[in-house]
């Protein structure tokens, strides 16, 4: 099985490497034809400086001369040229220059000599290749070595480059890939080392890292919840079995009050159980709730007086401050129950003396209820943690506080089932507010 730090390098490899042979075969093709261009055009130069010598020394004698003849041959050696005269009758006069038969020829017949009007000869002008390289030869061969040796190093460039570019890049992944089976085995203490830079590739691994620290959250709050569960169904099971078996035995006489103290455990076992089956529906998003017009200001006004009592009871005082038309859709059933679990909370949490304020505000677009005690409050290491199940600040676990650890949980999902948002805010020794806005209708 290929890495994938090979795939990369190969593909990486493949393109540079197809891109330096196109842009090199290019190259020398294009060199070739503006080369043969320059060929081209040096030797119609070197044609017309020979007819030009041709039709001087054919002036001057008015005829073939020796002297025209050495001139001739001169020229034709110094250019490296092999070059025939014909006469008008198409009759060899001189061969001048490399008597070598020539391997290419620049002119494909023999050209004609016209002095004033007449023909007077022709000329046939040839490359002699036979003995040795020619300095425009030499010159395209070293362009073209040149060419092929910098595409093989380029090539070896671009291999070592691809190679230590793909694993590079390819790193990450592979740690991911490590850490995702050790992750199936059971390992989430493991995390990836974040690249450098901010690619969509270091948002893979801080999004990776991210989901392996929520699922090492959940293992740990499901663990948790085992814990809770079993703790807070063990006190009132332990309690019934003591009274069955001490009724049994006789110890524990069935009177009316152990009787009512049996069926107080058994209520509380039902209460909890209910939480519970109330905290799965909020979770799952599926609590019954009906959809109608609802007060809001109403229903809060009716639990701050149902609970009026048992506030001055315990000596703190409640005060309101509500705007009188505050209407949202919703459940009025499900949000009285939110408004009585947030004022329950409040009086736990308020000492003798304290204060408790209940607002209800109408804004453009939502209705803001706030609940702000001057109680005990909550501590910073507790507040991210108030809204997860049987999570209580006070691991005592005293009842008379700490209660189920359900109550904020159910809360949030109502008002979540509102299409709602509850924030709360809190100063240990200070007090707390809990702030929740809903949709206006």
């Amino acid at each position: 099985m290929k890495r994938i730090w090979m795939k990369l390098a190969l593909a990486f490899m493949a393109v540079g490497a197809s891109g330096i042979l196109i842009s090199t075969f290019l190259s020398i093709k294009e060199m070739d034809y503006h080369f043969n261009l320059y060929i081209d055009e040096v030797n119609e130069k070197h044609q017309k400086a020979l007819l030009s010598l041709i039709h001087e020394g054919y002036q001057q004698e008015n005829m073939w001369s020796e002297q025209t003849f050495l001139k001739l041959d001169t020229a034709s050696r110094v250019l490296g040229l092999r070059v025939s005269l014909y006469d008008d009758q198409h009759r060899i006069l001189r061969v001048f220059g490399s008597k070598e038969s020539a391997a290419i020829t620049s002119i494909d017949e023999p050209q004609p000599i016209v002095l004033d009007g007449n023909i007077i000869g022709y000329l046939l002008i040839q490359h002699n290749h036979s003995s040795a390289i020619t300095l425009e030869e030499h010159f395209q061969m070293a362009h073209t070595n040149a060419l092929q040796w910098t595409m093989f190093v380029l090539i070896v460039l671009v291999c070592l480059v691809s190679v230590f570019t793909a694993r590079r890049i390819a790193s990450p992944v592979v740690e991911m890939s490590a850490a995702a089976r050790a992750v199936v085995k059971g390992n989430l203490s493991v995390r990836v080392k974040e690249p450098s830079g901010m690619d969509e590739l270091s948002g893979l691994v801080i999004a990776f890292n991210h989901l392996i620290q929520n699922l090492q959250q959940q293992e740990e709050l499901r663990k948790r919840l085992t814990s809770d569960i079993a703790h807070e169904l063990r006190t009132p099971l332990n309690t019934l079995l003591a009274q069955t078996e001490g009724m049994i035995d006789g110890v524990w006489k069935p009177t009316p009050e152990h009787l009512e103290a049996t069926r107080s455990e058994v209520l509380r076992l039902i209460r909890i159980v209910s939480d519970l089956d109330q905290v799965i529906q909020a979770e799952a998003g599926s609590i019954n709730m009906s959809r109608e017009n609802v007060n809001v200001s109403k229903v809060v006004e009716n639990i701050v007086d149902s609970m009026r009592v048992i506030f001055q009871q315990k000596q703190i005082t409640i005060t309101c401050s509500i705007d009188s038309n505050a209407w949202v859709m919703g459940d009025e059933h499900r949000l009285a129950q939110v408004f009585a679990n947030l004022l329950t909370n409040s009086l736990k949490h308020t000492s003798m003396g304290g204060e408790v304020d209940v607002m209800v505000e109408k804004q453009v677009k939502n209705i803001v209820a706030k609940v702000v005690d001057n109680g005990s409050g909550i501590a910073a290491k507790d507040l991210p943690h108030v809204f997860e199940r049987f999570y209580r600040g006070d691991r005592s676990r005293h009842r008379e506080t700490g209660g189920s650890g359900l109550g904020l949980t159910i809360v949030k999902g109502i008002v979540e089932a509102h299409h709602g948002e509850i924030d709360i805010s809190s100063e240990e020794g200070r007090g707390t507010t809990v702030i929740i806005r809903l949709p206006c209708k």
